[in-house]
């Protein structure tokens, strides 16, 4: 089966086995290959597989679609050249190929909370693919944003106040 296996780092090994005639790849959750990272565009390729070649079209990315480090817009990827959207580099490979280009036998998704040595050696690592890039929550960023709009009330209202006491 032909596939397209993540080699850039923090997605190692994160893998698209192609077997739809077409699918999207984009940061979005709605795509068929989702890459949560912020330099791949929310829908950011379409590609169109047919035989051992796969046809690619860039969506209107941001930071580009690229074959072999050359831009494109659309063109064809074959076995073994690399694919890179925004900073994310994929190879595509065949049955017996893997991104290194030597023969893969497992593919292995390391867990969020870390690795064990003892995890390692007996080659027992596994979560499942949905669960590995799981969107993460904005309400961090909503508490901050919410801090910083408080502040800022209190500061001009502060401000206010210390210039009508200057005025009286």
């Amino acid at each position: 089966m032909a596939k397209l296996v993540v080699i850039s780092e923090g997605f190692t090994g994160k893998t698209l086995e192609l077997k739809a005639d077409k699918v999207t790849i984009g940061r979005s959750e709605d795509n068929g290959f989702q890459i949560p990272e912020g330099s791949v565009s929310s829908h950011h390729c379409e590609l169109k597989l047919k035989d051992d070649a796969v046809t690619i079209t860039d969506l209107g990315s941001t930071n580009g679609t690229f074959i072999n480090d050359k831009k494109i817009e659309a063109g064809t990827l074959k076995k073994g050249e690399v694919l890179r959207l925004g900073s994310i580099e994929l190879r595509f490979a065949g049955d017996k190929a893997a991104a290194s280009g030597k023969v893969a036998t497992k593919t292995v998704t390391l867990p969020q909370g870390g690795v064990k040595l003892d995890d390692l050696e007996k080659g027992s690592l596994s979560a499942p693919a949905d669960k590995a890039f799981a969107k993460k929550s904005n309400k961090a960023n909503k508490v901050f944003i919410g801090m910083g709009i408080l502040a800022a009330i209190i500061l001009v209202a502060a401000l206010a106040y210390a210039l009508t006491q200057l005025k009286g």
